[in-house]
């Protein structure tokens, strides 16, 4: 006998708990897809087969530019008859960028001279080489200094030519100020250095300053360095890795043969700072508190003791808020 408003069970649940039932279902489906856990839809149809993903993994000995905005800034400052100063710590990637920006230009069939650092009369000699200039004279004798700085220049002149220079903090003044000579001729050229003076050629520049390299980027060359060595690292083992790179790609490399060797280095060389503005302002906030607790019981001492250590933290982050950036720092 059925009687109105009667609840039915079905299956020993009444209506309300089904009803409640499908809500937790709906809620719980809608969190896990929120959260980016919802389980993957099956193909409708059985000949349809669904392609596994495969995570894209660095070849090792594969040439890769991780800086394709510097390199792109920098060819088109070259081509047009630009200069530029490439800084950076030692293993920021000076070089490789370098060779890229040679490798680009001579693809487009521009004359490129590479040169690293020696003595002013060997440079002279690497660069005229290069260029395919005559280092002799009529009777077969070397040219002097002097007379190779001529010849180059007025190769450079007359011809469409790049120079780069690699370590270019480490060549000597009198070559720094023939290059400073060559550049008000419109000569195009690249130097690269590492903490480089504002002295000679370097302050007739600009400049890039090369940042440290991405965690993605660090971690691929972790694991191409890694694979060279036919070693396997564990996500842990790259992480702690990672923070004695600090961003440095050489520095990189160098932990995974540390790690190869079984060396323990506590350590790092790279000069990846950390701001610490906000300990500094949680501190001044510390002693504010501590000022309002000595004023609330009547400790004079702590209250005059809170305050001029609040004063003094909150205008030394004030101070350190205003500091210019590392790289825009005058050294």
């Amino acid at each position: 006998m059925l009687a109105t408003g009667a609840i039915v069970a079905v299956n020993g649940l009444n209506p309300f708990s089904l009803v409640a039932i499908v809500v937790s279902g709906v809620l719980a489906f809608s969190l896990r897809v929120a959260l980016g856990i919802a389980p993957k839809l099956k193909p409708s149809s059985k000949n349809q087969t669904q392609e596994p993903v495969i995570e894209t993994i660095p070849v090792p000995g594969e040439f890769k530019i991780y800086r394709q905005a510097e390199l792109n800034r920098t060819t088109a400052s070259l081509l047009a008859d630009g200069a530029i100063l490439i800084a950076g710590e030692d293993g920021s990637g000076k070089s490789v960028l370098a060779i890229a920006v040679v490798e680009k230009l001579q693809a487009d069939g521009f004359m490129v001279a590479f040169i690293e650092p020696a003595t002013p009369k060997q440079m002279l000699l690497e660069i005229a080489h290069q260029f395919d200039i005559p280092t002799e004279n009529l009777e077969g004798k070397l040219l002097t200094a002097d007379k190779l700085k001529t010849a180059i220049a007025t190769f450079l002149e007359e011809n469409t030519a790049f120079l780069i220079i690699d370590d270019a903090h480490c060549c000597d003044a009198k070559f720094r100020m023939w290059l400073k000579q060559l550049r008000r001729s419109n000569v195009p050229m690249l130097l690269l250095a590492t903490d480089p003076p504002r002295t000679d050629i370097f302050i007739n520049i600009p400049r890039i300053e090369l940042k440290p390299l991405p965690e993605y980027a660090i971690r691929e060359i972790m694991i191409i360095a890694a694979a060279q060595r036919a070693i396997a690292l564990k996500p842990s083992e790259l992480a702690k890795l990672q923070e004695r790179a600090g961003g440095n790609p050489m520095l990189a490399a160098r932990a995974v043969d540390e790690e190869y060797l079984g060396l323990d280095v506590e350590g790092a060389d790279h000069r990846r700072y950390f701001d610490i503005t906000p300990l500094i302002l949680l501190a001044g906030i510390a002693f504010v508190i501590m000022r309002f607790i000595g004023l609330g019981t009547g400790d004079q001492a702590l209250y005059i003791f809170g305050g001029i250590a609040a004063a003094v933290f909150l205008g030394l982050s004030r101070l350190l808020y205003n500091l210019p950036p590392e790289d825009r720092r005058i050294r």
